[in-house]
């Protein structure tokens, strides 16, 4: 092994340097990065993915009632949280009795239709101590009381709720499991959901919930998400808040009524809302969106109860 002498100062002072010893490998296993076969690879995982998605983000359907000469009623459900004990289950059970059994009588839900608190939720995962069914049982009962509509044809969409979306946590998506084989479309991130009915045309925006929300302007959050996503809509429904309110505006003189509407919950008692400031209580849901067959006419019922008075008045009339 050759030396080598280093001088190291002014002086002369030599220092001598020895190679360090090294090994020799001479059957080191390469890493081949093979660009081609990996972007071809990640295109083929990019199509099956799309293709076993449930979820999209437009869709059409049309109402065919048993009587088609009288207007449509759709039940604008959200946040029913079913498994906690602070749901008000009989304005829930009475509110899905009248649209699963009334004619003309159709739902539009818009997530968290369960309470689906989970241990890896961290600090959120209190609410686990006040739901007395597990996230499974919760998931069967909801997916059993909504297949009942869908199978019907009075389930006309879903879209997702962030109570739903906790079971990414695990791998899995509410809407590809418990939801996939419900006739109706799911708008899994929201979206625009056109209603044909009579010789009518109506554009729903839906999604749980969007930026710009306020305690004191509740309609903001959803006026943003026809502003920036779906201008279009003839409604706006979102949810999240648990606050219940409707407003009919226009954008400026010449441009058409539209309704933005945020749809409360059946949760009622939530000490979560109440100890953050949302409200002492959640504000009851049950909104109806009521859509006329033969004129572009739109109107917004406080109560599935009142709704259903309301079309028995017009059967009756109607002969």
């Amino acid at each position: 092994m050759k030396e080598n002498i280093l001088i190291i100062d002014d002086k002369g002072t030599e220092k001598i340097i020895r190679p360090l010893e090294k090994a020799v490998f001479t059957d080191k296993k390469p890493s081949v990065v093979d660009e081609e076969s990996i972007l071809q690879h990640l295109q083929e995982a990019r199509r099956i993915y799309q293709e076993m998605e449930v979820g999209q983000r437009q869709a059409t359907v049309e109402l065919k009632p048993k009587y088609p000469n009288l207007p449509a009623f759709i039940w604008l459900n959200c946040d029913d949280h079913l498994g906690s004990v602070q749901i008000d289950y009989k304005a829930f059970l009475k509110d899905y009795g009248v649209v699963r059994d009334t004619p003309n009588f159709f739902c539009l839900s818009n997530g968290d239709e369960i309470d689906h608190f989970m241990v890896t939720l961290g600090k959120n995962a209190t609410g686990i101590y006040e739901d007395t069914i597990n996230p499974n049982q919760q998931a069967l009962l909801i997916q059993s009381l909504f297949k009942k509509l869908d199978d019907q044809d009075k389930l006309i969409g879903m879209s997702f709720g962030n109570h739903n979306q906790w079971l990414r946590g695990a791998g899995y998506k509410f809407e590809n499991t418990w939801l996939r084989n419900f006739k109706c479309p799911i708008l899994n991130c929201g979206g625009l959901l056109t209603i044909k009915y009579g010789t009518q045309e109506y554009k729903i925006a839906i999604t749980h919930r969007y930026w710009g929300m306020s305690k004191l302007n509740p309609t903001n959050m959803a006026k943003r998400y026809m502003e920036h996503e779906h201008p279009s809509a003839d409604v706006i429904f979102l949810a999240h808040t648990h606050q219940a309110e409707y407003l009919c505006f226009r954008r400026d003189r010449e441009a058409a009524y539209r309704w933005a509407i945020i749809g409360g919950t059946y949760k009622i008692d939530d000490e979560y809302g109440a100890e953050a400031g949302m409200g002492e209580r959640g504000q009851i849901g049950g909104m109806v969106l009521m859509l006329s067959p033969d004129k572009k006419e739109i109107s917004v019922l406080k109560s599935v109860e009142e709704a259903g008075k309301y079309f028995e008045l017009l059967k009756s009339i109607s002969g």
